[in-house]
């Protein structure tokens, strides 16, 4: 069954602020191709305006090329037609980038260079698929939360994570307008994807950092809630605030699926919102939450059933999204573990065999994260392998202390609390 799409609404405005003579930022709003753009070009370099342009112009004619790509995914998602998409998305920002690498000796002489940042959006039914480089940013707006789903790509950002500067002092970093990527510059760039599903009332914003620059995610929510997008209203408060560089912004809001038509079967934000309440993802941005979130295989299980045995060989983590389930060794019972618990997680350093049997008590609902799919992920991003990673460590280490303390009081055959019982293979 084929999916039918949201109805979407975008609008955009760009401004070259109140200090810029010319704005060399460009946007691109494309509704039968799903395809939505904003583009800063580099004032560093010459001809920044005609970077953005080319880049929005390129990338439209590629995607245009591979619309056959676009139509299978709707008809009919799948593992091979999401990849196809994605490869399509990262092909047209390649050709962008070679094109005003090329572009940039005949227009501006011999040793000249021109540049552009670029966030795009390619929207297929209801899946958002994302591509960035640079320091323009997207976010993702639900539930009455702005949640930024790019990571700037600039020296103080680099130094942020490095743990080099804190998140206050990156942003009074006379150094801030460094960016590490950008189309033009050389002929290729690592660009970002991520894809997100949308739902009713969910919106994203894309931005040229002189919007972001000024504006925090809170200041977001009204203007885009105002049924408008809320645009013209963002872009004259970055103005109010100083308005140094140009300033574009673009909004593009789900309102609803069209008549007759029906949303996919998944909740990907319920998946989402799992993640952030379990503990193993307390420290993970909303974008890596979004990275996880698609890996995850949904299960809901009856009342009743054995999810695993002991001795079992163990290759999956379970986290409880509704439902109720018990822990047992040897016929005795351990724990009852309730939402957000999780458990299995051990299966992602070996693949040890289950310690323990843990059965339903109630119909419920799980996100399963596989042990190929954790690894596929921590070797992807550093940053999230060292954020789970130092979970898990931190969780073993309790577990050291507790079983150490268990053994000197000599009570070390007592029953785990919930805490303790996660650690079950």
């Amino acid at each position: 069954m084929s999916e039918r799409e949201l109805m979407v609404q975008a609008w955009a405005t760009s401004d070259p602020g109140r200090v810029r003579k010319h704005n060399e930022d460009s946007w691109l709003i494309e509704p039968e191709l799903g395809l939505y753009i904003v583009c800063d070009g580099m004032g560093g370099f010459k001809r920044g305006d005609v970077a953005s342009g080319l880049a929005c112009s390129v990338m439209r004619e590629t995607i245009a090329a591979g619309k056959r790509s676009l139509t299978l995914h709707k008809a009919q998602r799948s593992a091979a037609t999401t990849a196809a998409v994605e490869a399509l998305l990262r092909n047209a920002v390649q050709r962008a980038c070679e094109e005003i690498y090329q572009a940039s000796s005949a227009l501006t002489g011999d040793g000249g260079r021109m540049g552009t940042t670029l966030d795009a959006v390619l929207l297929v039914g209801n899946q958002a698929f994302t591509a960035h480089v640079g320091d323009g940013r997207i976010y993702l707006i639900r539930q009455g939360e702005a949640h930024q789903v790019t990571e700037d790509h600039s020296l103080v950002q680099q130094q942020v994570r490095e743990g080099l500067l804190t998140p206050d002092q990156a942003r009074k970093a006379r150094n801030k307008n460094v960016i590490t990527r950008a189309l033009g510059v050389f002929p290729s760039v690592l660009v970002d994807l991520l894809s997100v599903d949308l739902g009713p009332g969910d919106a994203l914003l894309l931005c040229s950092d002189g919007l972001h620059n000024y504006l925090g995610a809170e200041d977001l929510l009204g203007p885009v809630a105002t049924g408008n997008g809320g645009t013209e209203e963002l872009v004259g408060m970055a103005n109010q605030r100083g308005g140094r560089d140009n300033i574009t912004c673009l909004v593009l809001a789900a309102r609803g699926p069209a008549e007759g038509a029906h949303l996919p079967s998944s909740a990907p934000a319920e998946h989402i919102d799992v993640l952030r309440r379990c503990d193993l993802f307390s420290f993970c941005t909303y974008r890596e939450l979004v990275q996880v979130a698609a890996v995850c295989q949904a299960r809901e299980v009856p009342a009743e059933t054995v999810l695993f045995k002991e001795e079992d060989l163990g290759r999956e983590c379970y986290i409880l999204q509704s439902g109720v389930v018990e822990v047992l060794r040897g016929g005795v019972s351990l724990a009852t573990l309730e939402p957000p618990a999780y458990f299995g997680e051990m299966a992602f350093i070996d693949s040890p065999r289950r310690s323990a049997t843990v059965i339903t008590k109630e119909r419920s609902r799980f996100l399963v994260l596989s042990r190929n799919d954790f690894l596929r992920l921590t070797r992807q991003d550093s940053t999230l392998a060292t954020k789970l990673m130092w979970r898990l460590l931190h969780h073993l280490a309790r577990m050291v202390r507790q079983t150490n303390t268990l053994v000197i009081s000599g009570t070390a055959t007592m029953e785990l609390d919930d805490d303790s019982v996660s650690e079950l293979k």
